[in-house]
């Protein structure tokens, strides 16, 4: 069979080459200029990258756990695992203008605003949900929000410091809706220790592309789909700017909502569902600094109320700063309603009203740290996760049998993540096998 895919995401890439180990041809089509999708790097995506980078730098701020089998998997097959390398960084909460180290049981155990009972309460939850539940029993946590179940384990204080700032930057005015479930995926699949590629994840997205078109597979960049047809003999049209491309199967990796423009031909009812689950818009900014901001932590949750932003994330505490001319690489990132002036506010602005708030992280930042500065967006960030979100998930499989929907959208419980845009990916190809 000859294959279509929409995207040079993870997605559209997995599945390019799930289906070619199954012996079918692929096409990909992608209208950006670059290979990746949201894990992409910024060379040649801003401007006035840095030329004395030697790797990389995400968009948006990655890392893999040391259970992400797929992403594992993946690599060896097309033989590229050992440039995986695994860290143990540091990961912490702030709290009361205090960095806390909080990534192992001994950190919990160090946390002075517990009493012993209370991190007896916390560590049963966390263990808990790590090694007494599964994806099957899971399943029950369906019914209950985090905001009801997680007070009732450990307790209302525990809760207001540790998790509910966070369910609260992740998810706004909606956190109260969101489904135990998604927690306890979060809690489930988190290791200490981390993993990032040699050259970054734009690096693994170009051996992907490489692999690809080394077996024979095409791919179109800079393409924009115009229309997507379903034909009397149950092949599909591709409509781009400068030809048609006819095909036996098509899987389409964009966010759902996108569908309904491609092939408005699909049945009504099918096209409302793929634009009714709601959905938050997520922005970071990258500042390049003359110093570091935190002294070992790379992941920092601020676990405070009123800030103007979710986490803190110093990538050069995770990864040499020599492969990018020894700056600092902070990350600023944020979760907000598509609408939400962040979105529209220009990074100089941004930067101003953060500098404050960063100066409580570390007193010696100013705007003569910063040496460059970035702002990325997208508006399709993160589901918003209520107990109802489950029974919404769009198929893969779609009213024409032949046309297969692969999308971020459809991983949960799993948060978003390259390991389940790989899985989604393969999924849609075996669907059709």
């Amino acid at each position: 069979m000859r294959i279509g895919i929409i995207g040079a995401g993870f997605t559209g890439l997995a599945a390019a080459i799930e289906a070619q180990k199954n012996g079918h041809s692929v096409i990909i089509f992608e209208q950006n200029n670059y290979v990746g999708g949201l894990a992409a790097g910024m060379r040649g995506r801003v401007e006035n990258y840095p030329t004395e980078w030697e790797w990389d730098l995400e968009q948006y701020y990655h890392h893999w756990f040391t259970n992400d089998e797929h992403v594992y998997a993946l690599a060896e097959g097309i033989g590229v695992k050992h440039k995986i390398i695994i860290k143990n960084p540091v990961s912490s909460i702030l709290y009361k203008d205090q960095i806390y180290p909080f990534d192992s049981p001994f950190n919990l155990l160090r946390f002075p605003h517990f009493n012993p009972i209370e991190k007896a309460r916390v560590s049963f939850l966390l263990g808990k949900l790590k090694y007494l539940e599964n994806e099957t029993t899971s399943a029950k946590f369906e019914a209950v929000t985090a905001h009801e179940y997680i007070p009732q384990i450990i307790g209302q204080r525990p809760y207001e410091v540790l998790f509910e700032p966070l369910l609260k930057g992740k998810f706004g005015q909606h956190y109260q809706k969101i489904t135990m479930r998604w927690f306890w995926a979060r809690i489930y699949k988190r290791t200490s220790q981390l993993a990032y590629y040699q050259g970054g994840f734009s690096a693994f997205a170009q051996d992907l592309a490489n692999y690809i078109e080394r077996h024979n597979g095409k791919i179109h960049v800079s393409t924009a789909i115009k229309n997507i047809a379903y034909n009397p003999d149950k092949t599909l049209t591709i409509t781009i700017d400068h030809c048609v491309e006819t095909v036996d199967r098509v899987i389409v990796t964009t966010p759902p909502a996108v569908l309904p423009k491609l092939m408005p031909s699909l049945p009504t009812e099918y096209l409302d569902s793929l634009t009714k689950d709601p959905s938050l818009a997520a922005y970071v900014v990258v500042l390049s600094l003359h110093h570091p901001l935190m002294d070992k932590t790379y992941w920092l949750n601020i676990n405070q109320e009123n800030w103007p932003f979710l986490a803190a994330v110093e990538h050069t505490n995770f990864i040499d700063k020599k492969y990018y001319n020894n700056e600092h690489i902070l990350y600023i990132g944020n979760y907000v309603e598509p609408n939400h002036p962040h979105m529209h506010m220009d990074v100089k602005d941004l930067v101003k009203e953060f500098t404050p708030f960063i100066k409580r992280i570390n007193p010696l930042f100013s705007s003569e740290s910063i040496r460059r500065m970035y702002l990325l967006r997208t508006i399709h960030a993160q589901p918003i996760v209520t107990k109802e979100f489950a029974k919404q998930i769009i198929p893969i499989d779609t009213p024409i049998p032949e046309l297969k929907l692969a999308t971020m959208s459809q991983v949960y419980p799993w948060d978003r993540g390259t390991n389940y845009a790989i899985e989604i990916g393969q999924k849609a190809v075996r669907s059709i096998i």
